[in-house]
């Protein structure tokens, strides 16, 4: 019989969750990503900026999660830790209207989210998949290969073709396990400096009319109230660590352009999702566009039924900051390591290990002029950055 007294083993999380096949032509194309370039790779919990916070034993993290029981309702609040890969696929997604194309240019994403403390500490918690969309538009290729009639491919276009618009040009598509389905959509904004994120107000984490002396009472379903008043105060602790340089801010919401949330049954009944909304940091520390740091905070509004008071709106919040696998250990090389592991010079584009341990990089035998570079340690091609390095 199983010892449910055993601790958890700590998931081994130096894998990516997707490995795109292996495609040089055409590559994967980033470029056409706009600001969701930035997100292609693996992002996990580590210690932030020379620090011992921020890994998975003391993360920047919370959630805030209410459960319907009993007629009632319970806390089930806790830090996290999390694994999330996002990788571009070699193609594009587009939507022909008759006469213009509204072009998808798509990230791929998978997720993992452990419990950093409590009894069930190291255990998975949450699992998500689906895809991030970068809308573009342009005119609608003649015949089903832009070539009319022709055998090849082409780029003609449709007489008098005349490219879409649409107001939100973000989009962001979850699959979650619980038969969750959610569409959002919104727009990216680059700053300079630091972003300046809020703490929450009391309305946007109380639910109205119920009691609501669980969230302000240490108990093991709400361990930190004070991170329950405000589930965004990791985020504004870690950006206080280091101010960043530059930040890529990225909004969904359900409410734009009217998407429905779909649930199944049993969730329709007892903790029905009807709102869901997201805001997103890429944050650079270098001036350059080296994007190392994610910061997020979303909330899904869950309807649950409660004895007396009928279906009450209930805010489940997580928050959380993340680190690039890659970029940060390629920051944290001098320039004459740098120089040392790649004596020609780096190449505009290039495929950089996912391992911090295997720093010895090289071009593909037979292929020295190919952007595409493999480990020689374990001789396995690795994902993720295509794009200059910034020196």
């Amino acid at each position: 019989m199983f010892d449910d007294t055993t601790p958890n083993t700590v998931p081994n999380l130096e894998t990516p969750l997707i490995y795109e096949p292996t495609q040089s032509i055409p590559p994967a194309p980033t470029t056409g990503l706009g600001p969701l370039e930035y997100l292609v790779g693996t992002w996990t919990n580590q210690n932030i900026h020379g620090t011992n916070k921020g890994g998975e034993t003391a993360p920047y993290s919370y959630n805030l999660m209410p459960l319907p029981q009993e007629e009632s309702y319970i806390l089930k609040n806790f830090s996290y830790y999390e694994e999330i890969t996002f990788s571009a696929i070699h193609g594009d997604a587009p939507n022909r209207g008759g006469d213009g194309t509204q072009v998808a240019n798509t990230l791929f994403y998978e997720q993992r989210i452990y419990f950093s403390e409590g009894p069930a500490k190291d255990s998975l918690v949450h699992a998500e998949n689906g895809s991030w969309l970068y809308l573009t538009d342009r005119k609608q290729l003649f015949g089903p290969y832009g070539d009319g009639d022709g055998p090849n491919v082409g780029d003609k276009t449709v007489l008098d073709s005349v490219p879409p618009t649409q107001t939100y040009d973000i989009i962001k598509q979850m699959s979650v396990p619980h038969g969750n389905s959610i569409l959002a959509s919104g727009s990216s904004a680059t700053e300079a400096g630091s972003p300046t994120i809020p703490p929450l107000s009391s309305s946007a984490v109380f639910p109205p009319q119920v009691d609501t002396s669980q969230y302000t009472t240490t108990s093991v379903g709400n361990p930190d109230p004070a991170f329950t008043a405000n589930p965004n105060q990791p985020l504004i602790d870690a950006i206080g660590v280091k101010n960043a340089s530059s930040y890529i801010q990225l909004d969904v919401d359900t409410e734009n352009g009217g998407y429905p949330i779909i649930n199944i049954a049993f969730e329709q009944k007892h903790a029905d999702v009807t709102h869901y909304t997201a805001r997103y940091w890429l944050e650079a520390f270098d001036n350059s566009s080296n994007f190392t740091q994610l910061q997020y905070t979303q909330t899904i509004y869950l309807d649950i039924p409660i004895s007396g008071f009928g279906t009450i709106s209930f805010p489940h919040i997580t928050t959380n900051t993340l680190t690039n696998k890659v970029r940060s250990w390629l920051v944290s090389l001098s320039r004459s390591n740098l120089i040392r592991y790649f004596p020609g010079g780096l190449p505009r584009v290039a495929v950089y290990s996912q391992s911090p341990t295997c720093h010895a990089l090289r071009p593909r035998d037979g292929l020295c002029n190919s952007p595409f570079y493999r480990c020689t340690c374990c001789w396995l091609p690795k994902l993720q950055i295509r794009r200059p390095f910034p020196f």
